[in-house]
């Protein structure tokens, strides 16, 4: 389960499993900022949960704090893009924590994502914290939780123009897009009925390759929506960021995508933005 404290500007449904009020807000000073570096204070299993998300494979820088006032002074010091706090570490007060951080005006602007105990989850939202995540955590909660409260949707790397079918499963239940252009690190794909920012999804694509033809699967986060616009250029479809994907789907697509790549980096999210010929 997910709590978020922060007074919403703007708001994505999600799976009722992850979250509790079944809405992240997304507002825009979350989805600007950028997640280069990441400050965790945390036990030996949440960090390597971090260590297998999708913020290592983005090269993200991984910060680690012992309690309360180390992460205060690392925060002051290294000024992270985000906190990540384990509140069930024996030497850390989680509300206690949260407040300080709050209270200087010179971090109270970091995003702090506690991981605590449900009956816990209250008071880190009333301590300032701007989501908390109760144990056991869902399958994807982490992930979705770290893409809304820091700006993940600029693809990095080289991308390749696909026209393939994708299909998606996910609370909105089993969808067919068409890949418009795919990297290594995520892919836009256009869909009549887009699915709202933030949602995660089950991704399964049928990309060539050298060797033949392989059934990559991966999970991911919806991290741009663009909905239907007659008057728009764009075309509607989602941008879809991975965050779980196995090894060798992974160099699969890196194969996929540097025989024939152009440069992502033209616009917001790296997305195609051509509408589709017919």
């Amino acid at each position: 389960m997910v709590s978020f404290d922060r007074k919403p500007r703007a708001v994505a449904p999600i799976p009722g499993s992850i979250l509790s009020g079944g809405v992240i807000p997304l507002d825009e000073p979350a989805m600007q900022r950028s997640l280069s570096r990441v400050l965790v204070v945390d036990d030996a299993g949440l960090f390597r949960m971090l260590e297998g998300s999708f913020v290592r494979r983005l090269g993200c820088e991984i910060v680690r704090a012992q309690d309360g006032p180390d992460v205060v002074r690392k925060a002051s010091a290294r000024t992270p893009d985000l906190i990540l706090l384990d509140a069930q570490k024996p030497e850390l007060d989680g509300p206690g924590c949260v407040r300080a951080l709050k209270a200087d005006p010179a971090l109270r602007s970091i995003p702090v994502l506690v991981v605590t105990t449900i009956d816990d989850v209250a008071g880190c939202c009333a301590a300032g914290a701007d989501a908390a995540l109760a144990r056991p955590l869902a399958t994807g909660a982490l992930e979705v939780a770290l893409s809304s409260l820091g700006s993940v949707s600029q693809r990095r790397g080289r991308r390749r123009a696909g026209r393939g079918w994708v299909q998606l499963a996910g609370s909105h239940g089993l969808r067919r897009g068409r890949l418009k252009d795919i990297s290594s690190s995520g892919l836009f794909l256009a869909l009549r009925e887009p699915i709202p920012v933030a949602s995660p999804v089950q991704i399964a694509i049928r990309l060539p390759g050298p060797a033949g033809d392989r059934h990559v699967k991966t999970r991911g986060v919806v991290v741009r929506q663009v909905p239907p616009d007659p008057d728009s250029h764009l075309i509607p479809g989602i941008g879809v960021h991975f965050v779980e994907i196995d090894p060798a789907d992974e160099r699969h697509i890196a194969g996929y995508v540097n025989a024939a790549a152009v440069d992502a980096d033209d616009g917001p999210g790296g997305v195609s933005q051509d509408r589709e010929r017919s």
